[in-house]
C-alpha cells in the first residue's frame, strides 16, 4: 500500500508546485490588468464628459444662432451708415489735405513775391 500512497504524495506534490506557478504568474498580471482596466475605464469616463461638454456647448449655439442672426441684422444698417460716414470723412479729409497744400504753396509764394520786392 506504500507505493499508492507514495505516488499519491507525489501527485499532491506536483500539483502544489504547478499550482504555486500558476498563482506567482496569474496574480501580477491580473493585478496589472485589473489597473489597465481601471485607467482606460477612467480615460473613457474623461472623455465622454469632455464629448457632453463639447455637445452642450454645440447646442447652446446652435439655439442662440437665431438671435445672434436677428441682433446682426438689427446692427448691420448702423454698420453700414458707420462706414459709409467713415468712406464720406476719408474722402473729406483728402481735400482737406489738397486744400491745405494749396493754401501753403499760395502762402509760400506770396512769400516769395513779396522778398523778391522788398530786394528791388
Amino acid at each position: 500500500m506504500k507505493p499508492k500512497s507514495s505516488v499519491f504524495s507525489v501527485c499532491c506534490i506536483v500539483f502544489l508546485v504547478v499550482f504555486a506557478a500558476f498563482m506567482i504568474w496569474y496574480l501580477p498580471s491580473a493585478s496589472s490588468l485589473r489597473a489597465g482596466i481601471r485607467e482606460t475605464t477612467q480615460s473613457l469616463e474623461t472623455s465622454r464628459g469632455r464629448e457632453r461638454k463639447q455637445q452642450d456647448e454645440y447646442d447652446q449655439a446652435v439655439r442662440e444662432l437665431p438671435l445672434v442672426q436677428a441682433e446682426l441684422e438689427e446692427k448691420l444698417p448702423l454698420a453700414e451708415a458707420a462706414e459709409e460716414k467713415v468712406e464720406n470723412l476719408k474722402a473729406r479729409r483728402k481735400e482737406l489735405k489738397k486744400e491745405k497744400e494749396k493754401l501753403e504753396n499760395a502762402a509760400a509764394g506770396n512769400n516769395t513775391a513779396q522778398e523778391e520786392g522788398s530786394h528791388d
